[in-house]
C-alpha cells in the first residue's frame, strides 16, 4: 500500500502519479513497463516515487484498491447490497466494472495487469497473493449479504462460496478483457456461471 507520505500529497499531484501510472501500464505488457517513465511522465524524482511505493506491483495494486473503493462507495449509492442477493450482488460488481472497462486506458491497464497475473509461470505469484489478500474482500460481502438464502448457514461455508463467486467473477472479467467481450455477453456468461454455483451442476445418483 502506499506510505503515508504519498497520502499527504495534494490531490493534483496523486492523481498526476496515477494517471502517470495508468497510461505506462496500458502501454506495455506489465513486465515491460517501466518505473522511469512513470516518474517522468509525473514530473517527480526516482527518489520520490520509493518513499511513495515499494515497487511498481504496490503501485499497481494502489490502482486496483482505488478502482475497488470505488466501486464499493457506488455500490452503498445505488443499494447494491438492498436485496442481500449474493449473485445480484455479483453482477452489480460486474456491471460497475464494466464502465471501466469502455474506457480504453482502464481497459488496457486491467487487460495487461490480470495477463501477468494470470501467467501460470508467474513468478511474482507469491508476491501477489501476499499484496492482494481475498480474504478481506470475502469478510466485506459476508458482512453485506443476507444469510437466510443459504441453506447451510455456517459462517465457514458461506465465506467459501463467496469465494468461488468472486473466483468466477475474477474469471469471466478476465475472460472479458482477452476475448473482448461485450457486456451482454460478459453478463450471460457470468449469469450462467453463478447460477451453476448456485443449483449445482445436478449430478444424478
Amino acid at each position: 500500500m502506499p506510505s503515508k507520505t504519498f497520502l499527504n500529497l495534494t490531490e493534483e499531484k496523486k492523481e498526476r502519479i496515477i494517471s502517470s501510472a495508468i497510461k505506462e501500464f496500458s502501454r506495455v505488457p506489465f513486465e515491460k513497463t517501466s518505473i522511469n517513465k512513470i516518474i517522468k511522465d509525473a514530473g517527480i524524482s526516482r527518489g520520490s516515487f520509493y518513499m511513495y511505493f515499494e515497487d511498481k506491483y504496490d503501485l499497481a495494486n494502489h490502482l486496483f484498491d482505488v478502482t475497488r473503493k470505488y466501486i464499493e462507495e457506488a455500490s452503498r449509492r445505488i443499494g447494491i447490497s438492498s436485496s442481500g442477493k449474493l449473485d445480484e450482488f455479483i453482477l452489480k460488481l460486474h456491471e460497475l466494472l464494466y464502465q471501466f472497462y469502455i474506457q480504453e486506458n482502464y481497459r488496457k491497464f486491467i487487460f495487461n495487469i490480470l495477463s501477468h497475473y494470470n501467467r501460470p509461470d508467474n513468478p511474482d505469484i507469491e508476491c501477489i497473493k501476499k499484496k492482494r489478500p481475498i480474504y478481506k474482500e470475502i469478510d466485506r460481502i459476508y458482512s453485506l449479504i443476507d444469510k437466510n438464502q443459504f441453506v447451510n448457514q455456517d459462517e465457514k461455508h458461506i465465506k467459501d462460496v463467496i469465494e468461488l463467486s468472486l473466483n468466477i467473477f475474477s474469471s469471466i472479467i478476465f475472460k472479458t478483457f482477452t476475448l473482448n467481450l461485450d457486456k451482454n455477453e460478459s453478463t450471460n456468461m457470468l449469469k450462467n456461471q453463478l447460477k451453476i454455483l448456485k443449483l449445482g451442476y445436478g449430478r444424478k445418483e
